[in-house]
C-alpha cells in the first residue's frame, strides 16, 4: 500500500518520528557497498525505492549498522546516536525495518516531520505489519495537533488490522486526537468496517490514495510525478477503465495510477486516478479522472478532468482547489507526427492552442456540478 506524506509539523513526539541523511557514492551491490543515497535523497520515495531495488540481497554492513542502532536505541536509550546508525544502515541498503526504527528514534528526538517521512518509506518498502506503521503515523500527527491527518492514519491502521482498542484510548501520543469531537464514533465505525470483507476491500482501495496537496494542477508535466504508484488490478471493481480495457493485455495495454484523495467524509470519498495508454509508443500524457464513491465503494459520479481519450477531443488541464472547485482548461494540441500512427516518442508538440474553460464544483452529495464560472479561480 502506498501512503504518501502529508504536511508535517515539527512538534514534540513520544512514539513516532523522522530521519536525516548521509551520503555515499558507490552503487555496487556487493556486501558493504553503499546504495548511493545522499542526505538530500533519504526521503525521496522514487529514489529510495530504486536504490532498494538495485541493492537486493544480504548486506552485512547494513545489517551491522542496523543491529548496532537497535542496541543503541533500545538498550542504551540513546536515540540521537541510534539515528545516525540507522541512517548508515539505510545508506548502505534501504530496508523497511531501518526506516521504521529510524522513525521511532526521530520521534523520541521530537523530530515529527522526519519521523513521518521515515514511517512513510518503511511502509513503501513493505514493512509488516502495515497497521503498525499507520498507527505510528497517527501518533505523529496527533502530537503535531494535525487532526485531519491523525484521524486518517488511525482509521487506516484499524482497517489494516490494528485491534488494540485499549491502547487507542490510553496512548499518550493520541491524547490530542481523543480530545476532538466525534473521536469515539470514528473509532467505532472504523472497527465495524474492518470486520466486513467487502467493506475491507473498499477500505484497502481508497486508503492507497494520499490526501491531495492543494492547489493541484493536472497538466502534461504532472505525468512525470506518477512514478510507479500503480493501482492493482485486484481493485478493478472500483476502476471502470480497467474493465473497459480488458481486451488489451494488462501487462502492456493500460497503466493506472493513484493521484490523490480529493475529499473525505464518512459517507463520501472523492478520488483522483490516472490512466495511461501504453500501447502507443513513447510516453503519452495520462487521462485524469475524479470519481466519487459512497461509503461502501459504490460509484456516485465520475468526470474526465485531464488529458483526452481521443486526439480529436480537446486536451484538458485541470486545476483543483481545497474548497472543491475544479477549473478545466480545454486546448487543441497538434503534434509534428500523428501520435495515433507514430506514437509520442521523438514527436514534438508544435501547437497547444487554448479553446475554453469549464468550471465544476464537488457537491455535498459527491456529484460534479458544472458552473458558469467560479469566483476566485484563475487558470
Amino acid at each position: 500500500m502506498r501512503y504518501v506524506l502529508l504536511l508535517a509539523v515539527g512538534i514534540s513526539l513520544f512514539a513516532c518520528t523522522s530521519p536525516t541523511n548521509k551520503t555515499k557514492t558507490n552503487t555496487e551491490e556487493q556486501p558493504g557497498k553503499s546504495a548511493g543515497l545522499t542526505e538530500a535523497q533519504i526521503f525521496e520515495k522514487d529514489i529510495v525505492l530504486k536504490a532498494a531495488q538495485n541493492s537486493k540481497g544480504k548486506n552485512k554492513v547494513s545489517d551491522k549498522y542496523f543491529l548496532d542502532g537497535v542496541d543503541m536505541y533500545r538498550n542504551q536509550k540513546n536515540p540521537a546516536k541510534a539515528i545516525e546508525l540507522f541512517k548508515q544502515a539505510i545508506f548502505e541498503q534501504p530496508q523497511a525495518r531501518a526506516y521504521f526504527e529510524l522513525g521511532n528514534a526521530l520521534a523520541d528526538e521530537e523530530s515529527l516531520s522526519d519521523a513521518a517521512s521515515a514511517y512513510q518509506l518503511a511502509e513503501a518498502l513493505d514493512y509488516k505489519p502495515t497497521s503498525k506503521v499507520l498507527y505510528n503515523l497517527a501518533c505523529v500527527y496527533s502530537r503535531a495537533k494535525d487532526r485531519k491527518s491523525a484521524e486518517y492514519y488511525l482509521v487506516s491502521a484499524i482497517e489494516f488490522g490494528y485491534s488494540n482498542v485499549k491502547n487507542i484510548f490510553a496512548d499518550k501520543d493520541l491524547e490530542f486526537l481523543r480530545s476532538t469531537e466525534g473521536f469515539n464514533m470514528t473509532v467505532t465505525t472504523a472497527i465495524s468496517g474492518a470486520t466486513d470483507p467487502s467493506k475491507l476491500q473498499w477500505n484497502l482501495f481508497w486508503h492507497e490514495f494520499k490526501p491531495v496537496a492543494y492547489p493541484l494542477v493536472l497538466d502534461e508535466r504532472y505525468g512525470d510525478k506518477l512514478g510507479e504508484d500503480y493501482i492493482s488490478y485486484e481493485y478493478e471493481r472500483f476502476v471502470a477503465e480497467m474493465r473497459d480495457n480488458e481486451k488489451f493485455s494488462r501487462e502492456v495495454g493500460f497503466e493506472f495510477y493513484h493521484v490523490g484523495l480529493a475529499k473525505n467524509s464518512d459517507s463520501i470519498k472523492t478520488l483522483i486516478y490516472a490512466v495511461r495508454n501504453v500501447i502507443m509508443g513513447g510516453t503519452p500524457p495520462p487521462e485524469y479522472y475524479i470519481v466519487s464513491y459512497d461509503g461502501h465503494g459504490k460509484l456516485i459520479d465520475k468526470l474526465l478532468i485531464g488529458g483526452h481519450k481521443k486526439l480529436s477531443e480537446p486536451f484538458r488541464v485541470a486545476k483543483l482547489s481545497e474548497n472543491g472547485n475544479i477549473e478545466v482548461g480545454l486546448f487543441t494540441q497538434v503534434y509534428k507526427k500523428n501520435p495515433e500512427e507514430e506514437g509520442y516518442e521523438d514527436n514534438e508538440l508544435v501547437e497547444n492552442k487554448f479553446l475554453n474553460k469549464e468550471f465544476y464544483a464537488i457537491a455535498g452529495d459527491g456529484h460534479f456540478v458544472k458552473k458558469d464560472a467560479l469566483l476566485g479561480m484563475r487558470f
